[in-house]
C-alpha cells in the first residue's frame, strides 16, 4: 500500500507529461497546412526535443503539487488529498486547455506560439474574439470542453480513482520533500549555468516544426515573469564599437530629390489595415486583388521596396508616428510611461502650425492607442466610442465605407492647415465585410482578398473624390500600411511579411511621378516629410531622410528574432538560437550591422525607461 501511495506521484506526474504531447498533437493537427511536406520522423523530433520543456513544466507543476501529498499525509483520511488535488487538477486543466486551444488558432495569423501578448489586451476584451468568425468561435468553445473534459476523466480514472483506496501514511511526507527539491532540477532544465529556455526546442530550419517543439503553457508563464525587454540579450559591441557600427550602417551616396516645394496645406495619412506587397502585387498586376490601388502608382512616388517595421497594429502606430522601430516581442504603445517619451511626427507637424485630426473605426483603447494618440499630439480623435453612424459594422467596429465618407466630409470642411489620419480596419481577419467578392468566402484565402477588395473599392471611392475636389491639388497624401501579413504562407520570419505598400501622392507633390525601389521602412517617413517641409528632425534618429539618401536600411522585428535589409543583402537573427538563422546572398557584412542597430534600438528603449 505504501508503495502504490508512492506512485500516485508518479503517476500524477506522468499524467500531465501525457497531457502536453496530447496539447503538441492538437497544435500539429490545427496547423497542417504549415507542416506539408515536412516528413514524419521530422515531426516526431519535435515531440523528442520538446520533451526538456515539457518535463520542465511537468515539474512546476509537480512542485507546486507536493505540499499537497506532504499534508495530506498527516490526516487519517484520503479525502483531504483528493479534494485538494482534485480542485488543483481541474482548475490547470481549465487554464491549461485554453491556453493550448486558444494558441493552435492564432498561430496562423501571429506565426509564434501563445506567450503574455492576450493580456496586454485585457483592457479591450471584444478585441480578443474580434478576429474570430461566429462558427469558428463555436468549435473552438467544443474543441476546449473536449479537451478539457475530456483530460479530467482521463486524470479521474487513472489517478483520482485510485486515491480514494489510499490509507495515507505520514512515511512519506519527508521523502515528498525530497522529491520537491530534486524537482529543481528539471525545472531549471539540468544542472547547468544557463536555465532552460525555448531554444532547448530548437532543431529544425522549418520554423513551424521548432515551434510545435515549445511547451506553450511553459512559453506563456515565462513570458508573464520575464523582463520587458532583455536588454543583456542585445549586448553585442562595446560602446566606441557600437557606435562606429551603428553610423557605417547608415553610410550613404547622397542623392538629393525635391519632392514637395511648398507647405502642403493638408497632409492626409491613410493608414491600409494588413497591405501586404504580396496581394497588392505590384509586379504581377495581373493577379493583383487591389486593381483599384495600382492605378494609382503613376499618380506620385511609388515606394516598391518599403518595410514594415513590426507586425502588429499598435507597432506600426509608433513606427510611423514616433519613427522608433520595435523590438521582439515587446510593444512600447502598451507602457504609457515609455510611449509618452517617445519624439512625435505629428507633435512637430502641430508646431508649425498645423490642426490633426486622427479617425478609426474601431475601439481607440486597443492596446493603449488612445494614450499614445493624444501623447503623441492628436488633438481630434473620432472613433467607435464617440461616433453614432447607421452603417455597416464588423467585430472590430464601423466598415471602411462609413469611415471613408466621414474622412473625406471632414477634410473638404476644414479650412485650417491640417494632417488627417484614417486607419482603416476591414481588411483584418476574420475579413467579415458586407461584400462578396470576385473571390468568394469560402477559404480563409478567399476571405481575405475578399476584405483586400473591398478597402480597395472604398479607398478608391474615396481618391477619386478627393482628386475631384478643389482639397485635391494644395494636398499631400499618403498610403501606407500598418504592417504586413502571412498572406500565402509566407514564413513568420521572412522578409516578403513585412514587405508593404507605400505611395506619396496629391497635388502638393511637386515633382514628377517616379517610382522609388530602393529599401526604405515606416519609421523612415518622419525624417523625410520634415527635411521637405524644412523642419529639423534630430531626435528621430533611427528615422533616414529617403530623399537625401540612395542606400537607405529597413530594420523589421517578429516575436523571436530581427531582420535587417540594405538592398539588395539582408539577415534575420533569431534571439532563441542567439544566431543568424536566414541570410540573402552575400549578406554575411550585414551580420554585425543588424546586431548594432538592435543593440542600438534595446538602448534606447532602456534610456526611456529611466
Amino acid at each position: 500500500m505504501k508503495a502504490k501511495k508512492f506512485l500516485i506521484y508518479f503517476y500524477y506526474l506522468l499524467f500531465w507529461l501525457f497531457f502536453f504531447e496530447i496539447a503538441r498533437i492538437y497544435f500539429l493537427l490545427f496547423n497542417l497546412n504549415e507542416i506539408q511536406g515536412a516528413g514524419f520522423w521530422n515531426i516526431c523530433a519535435s515531440f523528442i526535443h520538446g520533451f526538456k520543456l515539457d518535463l520542465s513544466m511537468v515539474s512546476y507543476i509537480g512542485f507546486f503539487a507536493t505540499p499537497l501529498f506532504i499534508i495530506s499525509a498527516f490526516f487519517k483520511t484520503h479525502k483531504v488529498l483528493k479534494i485538494s488535488l482534485d480542485i488543483y487538477t481541474g482548475i490547470l486543466i481549465a487554464v491549461f486547455s485554453l491556453i493550448i486551444i486558444g494558441d493552435a488558432e492564432i498561430y496562423k495569423y501571429w506565426g509564434f506560439r501563445l506567450d503574455d501578448t492576450p493580456l496586454q489586451y485585457l483592457n479591450t476584451p471584444s478585441v480578443l474574439s474580434s478576429s474570430t468568425s461566429n462558427w469558428r468561435f463555436v468549435l473552438l468553445v467544443f474543441l476546449y470542453l473536449d479537451l478539457a473534459l475530456g483530460m479530467f476523466w482521463i486524470y479521474y480514472l487513472c489517478i483520482g480513482k485510485k486515491i480514494k483506496k489510499l490509507k495515507p501514511e505520514k512515511f512519506w511526507a519527508a521523502f515528498y520533500l525530497l522529491i520537491a527539491g530534486l524537482l529543481i532540477i528539471p525545472i531549471r532544465g539540468g544542472v547547468g549555468i544557463v536555465p532552460i529556455n525555448v531554444g532547448s526546442a530548437y532543431f529544425s530550419d522549418n520554423m513551424v516544426l521548432n515551434h510545435a517543439g515549445i511547451n506553450v503553457v511553459w512559453n506563456t508563464g515565462a513570458s508573464l515573469f520575464a523582463d520587458d525587454i532583455d536588454f543583456k540579450s542585445y549586448e553585442y559591441f562595446d560602446e566606441d564599437e557600437l557606435n562606429e557600427k551603428f553610423k557605417l550602417l547608415h553610410e550613404s551616396p547622397d542623392s538629393v530629390i525635391k519632392v514637395l516645394d511648398r507647405k502642403p496645406k493638408k497632409i492626409i495619412f491613410v493608414i491600409l489595415e494588413s497591405f501586404a506587397e504580396k496581394p497588392i502585387n505590384l509586379k504581377e498586376p495581373e493577379n493583383s486583388v487591389t486593381k483599384k490601388l495600382l492605378e494609382y502608382s503613376d499618380t506620385g512616388i511609388l515606394f516598391t521596396d518599403c518595410y514594415s517595421n513590426g507586425d502588429r497594429s499598435e507597432k506600426g502606430l509608433v513606427s510611423l508616428f514616433s519613427s522608433v522601430p520595435t523590438l521582439p516581442a515587446y510593444s512600447v504603445m502598451k507602457d504609457p510611461r515609455k510611449s509618452q517619451k517617445l519624439p512625435s511626427l505629428i507633435s512637430k507637424l502641430v508646431e508649425n502650425g498645423y490642426k490633426s485630426s486622427f479617425y478609426y473605426g474601431g475601439d481607440i483603447n486597443f492596446s493603449n492607442m488612445n494614450s499614445y494618440l493624444k501623447h503623441a499630439g492628436f488633438q481630434n480623435i473620432v472613433s467607435y466610442n464617440n461616433l453614432n453612424l447607421d452603417c455597416y459594422e464588423t467585430k472590430w467596429g464601423y466598415h471602411d465605407e462609413c469611415m471613408f465618407n466621414l474622412f473625406f466630409d471632414n477634410i473638404r470642411a476644414t479650412d485650417d492647415t491640417s494632417v488627417f489620419v484614417l486607419f482603416t480596419l476591414s481588411s483584418h481577419e476574420p475579413y467579415d465585410v458586407p461584400i462578396v467578392g470576385p473571390y468568394g468566402d469560402k477559404t480563409e484565402l478567399q476571405r481575405s482578398q475578399n476584405a483586400y477588395y473591398y478597402t480597395d473599392s472604398c479607398l478608391n471611392v474615396f481618391l477619386t473624390d478627393l482628386k475631384n475636389s478643389p482639397d485635391w491639388d494644395n494636398s499631400l497624401v499618403i498610403l501606407v500600411s500598418d504592417h504586413g501579413s502571412r498572406y500565402g504562407g509566407v514564413e513568420v520570419w521572412d522578409k516578403q511579411k513585412f514587405h508593404i505598400y507605400m505611395l506619396w501622392t496629391g497635388g502638393a507633390i511637386s515633382c514628377e511621378p517616379f517610382v522609388y525601389n530602393q529599401t526604405v521602412d515606416q519609421s523612415d517617413i518622419s525624417a523625410s516629410l520634415l527635411s521637405q517641409l524644412g523642419i529639423n528632425h534630430d531626435e528621430f534618429i533611427f528615422s533616414e531622410d529617403v530623399f537625401s539618401k540612395y542606400v537607405p536600411n529597413a530594420f523589421f522585428a517578429f516575436n523571436h528574432g530581427y531582420g535587417f535589409i540594405k538592398y539588395p543583402r539582408w539577415v534575420v537573427y533569431d534571439i532563441n538560437n542567439k544566431d543568424i538563422v536566414h541570410r540573402g546572398w552575400d549578406s554575411e557584412e550585414l551580420d554585425d550591422l543588424a546586431k548594432a542597430y538592435a543593440q542600438k534600438l534595446a538602448e534606447y528603449y532602456k534610456k526611456l525607461g529611466e
